[in-house]
Parts: C-alpha cells; structure tokens; sequence
C-alpha cells in the first residue's frame, strides 16, 4: 500500500506565532498582505500577529473577508496584493478567511478570474503566491488542507477548490490566538472538526495512520469541546481543540462524505457553515447504522460512550449540551424546495468517498430528517 499524503509545515503550541517573522524570511516574502475579517480586528487577534512580525517588516492589511468566503471577497483582497506591491499571503482566521487566502494565491499569480478556477481545478498550475496560515478557530483544518470552498455570492451554494497546489506552505497554530473565540463559535467550530474526523475515519479510502488520527481527534473533541465552551480561557481545553481541528484537517485528506454533501446544499443562506455540519451530523449517523457498525463501535470508544449507547443520539445530545441549534430550520433556514435540496445533496461531490454513497431517495430523506 502507498500512501502519497503530505502536509504543510506546522508550528504549534502556545507562542507558535513568534516564528512569523522567521517563515516569511524562508519564504523570501518582502512585504505580506495579512487577509482576516473584521471581528478579528476588534477581538485584537490581528494586533497580536502585528506585534509578532520583525521590528520594520513591511505589510498590508486586507480585512473584509465575509464569514461564508465570496468570489467579491478575494477580488477586493486582490485590489490591496496588487496595489500594495504585496509578494505573500500570510491568513489570519477561521475557514473563510483561509480557503479566501487559497483562492488569493491563485489569481494573484494565474490569468483568468477565480469563478474559472471553481470546480475547474485541474487548470491551477504550480504558479501561486506563497502562503502561511494562522487559523483562530479549532475545527475547519483549512490550515492545512488543499482543498476550499468559495460561494460565487453570499447566498450560492459554494463550488469548490482542489488543488495540491492551493495547498499552504506552512501552519502556525497558536492556541493563544483562541482564547478570545466567542462560545458560540467555539461550539460550532469544534463540532465541526468533529465532522471531519468521523467522515475521515469511515472514508472508503484506507490510511490506517490517519485513521489512527482521526479516532484521537474525536477523543480531544469529545474530552474538551465542553470546558472550552464553558471558559475560553481553559488553555489545556483551546491547545486539545486546537488540535483536534488540525487533526480533522489531516482527516479531510481521506475525503469527506454526506454529512458535507447536507452542509454545502443548506450554504446557499449566511448560515454558519461549521452548525451546518454539527447539525447534519446525527441524520448521516442515522443512515450508516447496519452498514458500518464496526467503525461506529470505535468512534464511540474514542467518545467514551457507555455500551449500547446510540451514536447519533449522543452527538445530538453533545450539540444540544454546548447550545448547539437542533435542526436547520431552527437555523432560520427558509427554503423548502426538496427536489432541489435532495438534488443537490445527491450529485455533491463530497458523496465520492461514503463508505455507502446515499441514492437519490435517500439523500431527499436526509435532507427531511435535518431540515427538522
């Protein structure tokens, strides 16, 4: 068996940031543009990277980066590379900001606008920006993932990147640069990355290392996701979810499954695309049962869940425990045309690596059992 995974450089642990200055000096990069959004600016996430560069580096500053990334997003992020004489991408936040830091890189170096690299990926050549991630959230692993999502408007359903070229060149993960993450978003973040780590681990591609990975990533998540809800501030809680986001994001690389397929299909609404994927999670739980039981057994050992406990009745109980919403609808979410919903959860293609792809019907199911 071959395995041909390989991730980015990483940084990680508590003062990780202080090696800004020096992976900018090994990357030849002169003058940064730092992209993040604008509550990280008030919360004072930027200020800390800021006081972490070398006294006189050069930089710009790109900060309206939307919460679901936007082709509009990246192309004014690209006004201020271009303007600035910028030569790197250094990005500062959670999913959105650094699958845009991704989609940057592209069109700063490549002709052709972002919407034809969308679903079009074999056309991104090695020809890209250099660029290091700073993630301030513990769930989407986009630090070191090669693979984003960009929504060609606010409300679209978002289409894809997928690329080992568009994958970043280094990490840093400081779990000091959690701490501030509001309660909500912790939540939602590390259910998140609770997603990725048990659709890693019942992919229909074998890695046993990875899997091994992802079974510790669902520990942390269930051991911690509690104490750092409850008290932000807990800085064994933020260093263990911290890590088990970086761990989903080395699960994605086994693919994904149903539970994005539903996430992706509700994206074309502002909703939070991380409680998308918590509050899918139970639904697809739901339809493996009798088909995977061995592998389900082991998340609920890496869970510490009694015998004989439902796994979905637990992840919905876990979701409903740290405020979690418990259906789509009480999201706010307002569409209701189910051929459409079950139409588009069916042909994603996120459905490739399913240990049992969801038919047509079943995904229309799906769709009814999480809508709620």
């Amino acid at each position: 068996m071959t395995f041909i995974h390989s991730f980015p450089g990483i940084h990680f642990d508590f003062g990780a940031i202080g090696e800004l200055g020096s992976e900018l000096m090994a990357r030849k990069i002169r003058k940064p543009i730092l992209i993040t959004d604008t509550g990280l600016v008030r919360c004072g996430v930027l200020q800390q990277v800021l006081d972490a560069l070398p006294s006189g580096q050069d930089y710009a500053v790109f900060s309206d980066i939307p919460e679901n990334p936007t082709i509009f997003g990246v192309e004014e992020a690209l006004k201020v590379y271009q303007s600035e004489a910028c030569d790197g991408i250094v990005g500062i936040g959670g999913g959105s900001v650094l699958d845009s830091g991704k989609a940057l890189r592209v069109i700063t170096h490549q002709s052709g606008t972002l919407l034809s690299f969308l679903d079009h990926s074999s056309e991104i050549s090695a020809n890209v920006a250099p660029y290091i991630t700073i993630p301030t959230t513990a769930g989407t692993g986009a630090e070191i993932t090669f693979g984003g999502g960009i929504h060609p408007t606010e409300n679209a359903i978002g289409m894809g990147l997928r690329s080992p070229y568009i994958k970043p060149d280094m990490a840093i993960c400081d779990p000091e640069l959690t701490l501030t993450l509001p309660s909500h978003l912790t939540a939602a973040t590390g259910m998140d990355a609770l997603g990725h780590c048990i659709e890693g681990y019942v992919s229909n591609i074998s890695n046993p290392p990875i899997e091994a990975i992802t079974l510790d990533g669902i520990n942390r998540v269930s051991n911690f996701i509690k104490r750092a809800v409850n008290d932000g501030n807990d800085r064994e809680a933020r260093y263990n979810m911290l890590m088990a986001g970086l761990e989903g994001g080395m699960a994605i690389y086994l693919g994904l499954g149903p539970i994005h397929a539903l996430a992706n299909t509700f994206g074309n609404s502002p909703l939070h695309h991380g409680t998308l994927v918590t509050v899918s999670t139970p639904a697809v739980l739901r339809f493996y049962e009798g088909l995977i039981d061995e592998k389900l057994d082991k998340i609920k050992l890496a869970m510490n869940l009694e015998e004989g406990t439902n796994l979905a009745d637990a992840i919905a109980d876990l979701n409903e425990r740290i405020g979690m919403p418990f259906s789509i609808r009480e999201m706010g979410y307002d569409q209701d045309d189910l051929d459409f919903m079950a139409n588009e959860t069916f042909k994603s293609h996120f459905n490739a690596w399913a240990p049992k792809k969801p038919n047509l019907e079943e995904c229309r199911q799906l769709v009814i059992d999480t809508l709620g």
